[in-house]
């Protein structure tokens, strides 16, 4: 960074520089370029403190310059197509086709982070769907007392799910909800900033 003639200057200079940060880089060295030119222009080598205050003043806060200087963007407001991805990515429905179809809505989604798609994505691929056809192939496993072939009716009692079971249950019911919940409510907050 090229430094000025007084100290007040460079400070004002790096504090533009942090505030121009959220700006493309080559716009951000644009305006710091021309910054950096008008107080060069409007500072003598003999200027006072007071002359640099009140030259400095003149320019007004770093960060009112960099929200002059940033674009206008529209603001993108959450709408049906956040709504049916996170619809489709928990029900699944139907299968694989409308996870898959879940998973396009929210990558080409604007309102979400990178972090907030992986979470979508991975919480339970392929939906609710998925997820009981895994719990019907998926049985307890038989018992067989006394050598007789399993599956013979007399072979087991059951003794009733466990709570492992429940749990694990619970995780896969709860979850897709908790995440579809908080993504809903991050994208209404992307659209307020």
């Amino acid at each position: 960074m090229m430094t000025t003639t007084h100290p007040l200057a460079d400070e004002y200079l790096k504090r533009l520089d942090r505030a121009a940060r959220a700006l493309p880089r080559h716009e951000r060295e644009e305006l710091l370029a021309d910054v950096r030119t008008h107080l060069e222009a409007g500072l003598s080598p003999d200027a006072t403190e007071v002359d640099v205050r009140n030259l400095l003043d003149g320019l007004g806060p770093p960060e009112a310059i960099v929200a002059a200087a940033s674009p206008e963007r529209p603001s993108v407001q959450r709408g049906a197509r956040e709504v049916c991805a996170l619809l489709l990515l928990v029900t699944g429905f139907p299968p694989v086709i409308g996870w898959l179809a879940g998973v396009g809505l929210l990558l080409w989604s604007p309102l979400w982070s990178a972090r907030q798609k992986l979470l979508a994505i991975l919480v339970w691929p392929g939906g609710y769907v998925v997820a009981l056809g895994i719990g019907l192939v998926v049985s307890p496993a038989a018992c067989s007392p006394g050598g007789r072939p399993v599956g013979a009716p007399a072979d087991c009692v059951s003794a009733g799910p466990s709570v492992l079971t429940f749990v694990v249950a619970a995780l896969v019911v709860l979850a897709p909800l908790v995440a579809a919940a908080y993504l809903y409510r991050e994208a209404g907050r992307r659209t307020a900033v």
